[in-house]
């Protein structure tokens, strides 16, 4: 696992789309694909600038042994025993964070992560 796939599950994990990425990090959009394609390493400029908009630390995107890097979505990480109508809510409120903004959206995933880490303390 190298740095675009540590990078490219963590993108996909926020709900960020590449040319999201490629933007926020003034980078181009195609590098990113190429990136992944060569298993290529940035240089360091680059590098640092697509670990500020993940807001991971640098050196998680870089080890190969994906140490943090999530493979489940927010949502999917705890997934509930519910009933019918809770997993109605829960499909309309995914919808809801969808369709959101990248800046608005971040913060409430943080939120919502942070508060089942802490559920599960408890339990």
């Amino acid at each position: 696992m190298g740095f675009w796939n540590n990078v490219e599950q963590e993108r996909v994990f926020q709900g960020i789309s590449r040319k999201d990425l490629a933007y926020k990090a003034n980078i181009s959009y195609a590098s990113i694909g190429l990136g992944l394609e060569r298993n290529s390493m940035p240089g360091a400029d680059t590098a640092l600038r697509v670990s500020k908009v993940l807001r991971v630390p640098l050196e998680d995107l870089l080890k190969e042994d994906q140490c943090r890097i999530r493979q489940e979505t927010p949502l999917q990480a705890q997934k509930p025993q519910a009933n019918s109508d809770s997993r109605q809510i829960l499909q309309t409120a995914v919808s809801a964070l969808r369709k959101m903004p990248y800046e608005i959206r971040s913060p409430i995933i943080e939120m919502i992560l942070k508060i089942g880490k802490e559920e599960t303390r408890i339990v």
